[in-house]
């Protein structure tokens, strides 16, 4: 009998229910995630959401980069920005009224990108929002 001694590379790592939970739901909200991306953040909103989608599409488990994008993601979504940040001023969310349609669409596309990254790992209790 032959033994062959067999590599836990990165390639055999199986991806947690989390991370897959995870991507299944940027899957089904691709589109949903990028208009609103570009509603609240403008230009810079695009760009983050087309390095997420090519992050995504590797092989593999998620890396720290596309996590870290996630991230962001999920802070401009909750409006939650630091002083100094600058994706309000390129966005339109002045533009937006407070009775608008797309504001409780928003809110619940926000809530289902923290609860997926709450599942996967990547959100902390110490992060968690309440709308």
């Amino acid at each position: 009998m032959f033994h062959t001694k067999f590599d836990h590379g990165a390639e055999s790592r199986v991806m947690s229910l989390g991370e897959l939970a995870l991507r299944a739901f940027l899957a089904g909200h691709d589109e949903a995630l990028g208009h609103a991306a570009v509603l609240l953040a403008g230009r810079r909103g695009a760009r983050l959401v087309n390095a997420i989608r090519d992050g995504v599409d590797q092989p593999g488990r998620m890396t720290r980069r596309v996590q870290r994008l996630l991230l962001e993601l999920r802070r401009i979504l909750f409006l939650d920005h630091a002083p100094g940040d600058d994706w309000e001023a390129e966005g339109r969310l002045a533009t937006i009224a407070p009775d608008d349609p797309i504001v409780p669409e928003i809110c619940l596309l926000a809530d289902g990108l923290h609860q997926a990254l709450h599942s996967a790992g990547l959100a902390a209790v110490a992060d968690e929002h309440t709308i």
